[in-house]
């Protein structure tokens, strides 16, 4: 798949939501093959302007070691993906 390219595009103050959190911190992730948006919601009551990125960062890395923990049996191996691949399950396209 490749490394993805990690950046910041987005920091916000939003209203409190139900966790009193007020601050929406968006990480865009890109790669060849992917892109898309995560925001992570923080309090500011918690953390000063010099700490909110660190502390998203690290919040963003707690999701996605939880993501994976979840999805850890998902992983198939090599022989089970060439199984998979010899498989023609799709109808055939009706010409005519």
């Amino acid at each position: 798949m490749g490394k993805f390219k990690i950046m910041v595009t987005r920091i916000e103050m939003i209203s409190p939501n139900e966790r009193g959190e007020d601050i929406r911190l968006t990480f865009q992730f890109e790669s060849r093959q992917t892109s898309f948006a995560l925001p992570i919601f923080l309090n500011s009551r918690e953390f000063d302007d010099t700490e909110i990125v660190k502390v998203a960062r690290s919040k963003l890395y707690d999701v996605f070691w939880q993501l994976c923990s979840q999805c850890e049996d998902w992983q198939l191996s090599d022989a089970e993906r060439r199984e998979l691949a010899k498989i023609n399950v799709r109808p055939g396209v009706n010409c005519g």
